[in-house]
């Protein structure tokens, strides 16, 4: 059976879909991980990020097609330093470029979690609204 991939190619701008850029310094890679895959879930290209495509799927040129689409998804949703980056890698698939990025942002956890740890040790409750508060804690 040949997939069909021709919804993908109705989405004029990712953006709307995915309104935030992967970066480094804001550590946001939760949130934009979660809106990238549900909007891959969507359209039924999940396999190109999590790896499941069968080796005979790839040689097709469907796939192929499909692949370059999800990769500009991802290029144009993370930050220039990143994509710099990930171009430097010069990935063959979209599936690389993902795990390429995961990589970064799960090395990169531990050194993010005692730094937050210590702005929250930091924080004030009295400076701010309790809105303002709240919003910066999550």
């Amino acid at each position: 059976m040949v997939a069909n991939y021709d919804k993908i190619y109705t989405v004029t701008s990712v953006h709307y879909i995915i309104p935030i850029k992967l970066d480094l310094t804001k550590l946001n890679y939760s949130h934009w991980k979660t809106l990238f895959t549900t909007h891959c879930n969507g359209f039924e290209v999940r396999k190109f990020l999590d790896g499941s495509s069968t080796s005979e799927e790839q040689a097709t040129p469907e796939w192929i097609k499909a692949d370059v689409v999800v990769s500009t998804w991802i290029f144009s949703t993370i930050s220039e330093p990143l994509l710099e980056c990930v171009l430097n890698t010069e990935p063959k698939a979209a599936h690389e470029t993902w795990v390429f990025l995961e990589k970064i942002f799960q090395d990169n956890k531990l050194s993010q979690t005692m730094e937050l740890n210590a702005e929250l040790r930091d924080l004030a409750i009295d400076s701010f609204s309790i809105e303002e508060y709240f919003r910066k804690i999550v």
